[in-house]
């Protein structure tokens, strides 16, 4: 699902990052996502925090990150 995403046009992900309920459901989408993917705990920390309260202040904090670094934050946990 990342990879779909990364795909869209930088425009259309940082509109689908700034606006308040759909920014919640792309973070909680990715982020699981990205957990059923990489399966490791930092993934799942990650999304437990999106989907239970923190996932706006996230899809701000990606808006910002997916318009300087071109992809979400904390993706590429090792």
């Amino acid at each position: 699902m990342l990879s779909k995403f990364n795909k869209l046009d930088k425009v259309l992900r940082i509109v689908l990052l700034v606006i308040p309920f759909c920014n919640w459901i792309v973070e909680i989408v990715l982020r699981w996502s990205l957990f059923v993917e990489k399966k490791d705990i930092a993934s799942l920390l990650l999304a437990i925090l999106v989907t239970f309260g923190f996932g706006v202040i996230f899809g701000w904090v990606d808006a910002i990150w997916t318009y300087m670094h071109n992809t979400i934050s904390l993706t590429d946990l090792k």
